[in-house]
């Protein structure tokens, strides 16, 4: 099983990712955290790598150079630190129920696998997930939350998440597509943030409606053609603004783009 890392900061007493996976698995999960939570982690038995910066896009940068250098095999995964799992009911319907036993590992074998074809791949989100039914997989299509990729080429084409402060992700995908890499995401399974966006601890730390706002100009100036800024209702965690700056993204014309 590849490289699984889980960026995490403030959230000593509450990893969910890291709980909700099999025994097996956990073993091959490794927590990346700030020095100053190194004590607390290690008091509780858990697998650290110290990053020296922080900020999520800075350290998933860090997580890519930090595997490139010390693995031969050019696959990892990056989990955001409070993701519950599900997967459909059966075959015949869209319903979903909560992960058992080592499905989580069945998912990630099955990530790592498609990562023999992509250089990138992810899950779908729990959210308007019925959509997708009765697919399996849906290519070409946002990716946030739970990333597998392949370092090395994101090293050649020098496409950091480190670019901008937020939203380092869809900038990665956006980057990829049109570099002419399309991405593949399983759909018949799924996750879900257990306490919605911007939750204490993680992004919010630093994360504010400013912040936002000017990281989603950023974005759209990067792909004008694609990325256009949007005004957003927050439902849960950014208690600053009731309205936020966002993004809204045509994901599969910035991929056909490149096909140009």
């Amino acid at each position: 099983m590849m490289k699984i890392y889980i960026p995490t900061i403030g959230r000593i007493n509450n990893q969910v990712t890291l709980n909700n996976l099999d025994k097996k698995t956990r073993q091959k999960a490794v927590l990346v955290i700030p020095e100053d939570e190194y004590i607390k982690h290690k008091e509780v038995g858990r697998k650290v790598i110290v990053c020296p910066y922080k900020g999520i896009s800075k350290v998933r940068q860090f997580i890519i150079e930090y595997h490139n250098y010390r693995y031969t095999d050019d696959k990892l995964l990056m989990l955001d630190d409070d993701l519950d799992f599900f997967v459909r009911k059966d075959s015949s319907r869209w319903n979903l129920r909560p992960v058992v036993g080592r499905e989580i590992a069945w998912i990630i074998l099955r990530l790592e696998k498609l990562l023999n074809e992509f250089v990138h791949v992810g899950l779908s989100p729990r959210f308007m997930n019925n959509q997708q039914f009765p697919n399996v997989v849906k290519t070409i299509s946002k990716q946030n939350n739970v990333h597998g990729v392949r370092p090395s080429v994101l090293l050649n084409h020098d496409v950091r998440y480190d670019k901008i402060e937020l939203m380092e992700d869809y900038y990665v995908t956006l980057s990829l597509f049109k570099l002419g890499y399309p991405n593949c995401v399983i759909v018949d399974a799924v996750w879900d943030q257990r306490s919605g966006s911007n939750a204490p601890g993680g992004c919010s730390i630093y994360r504010n409606g400013t912040l936002q706002a000017t990281v989603s100009k950023k974005l759209a100036a990067l792909f004008p053609d694609f990325v256009k800024v949007v005004e957003k209702k927050s439902k849960t965690g950014w208690k600053d603004i009731e309205i936020r700056q966002d993004v809204r993204i045509q994901w599969k014309k910035a991929y056909e783009g490149s096909q140009v």
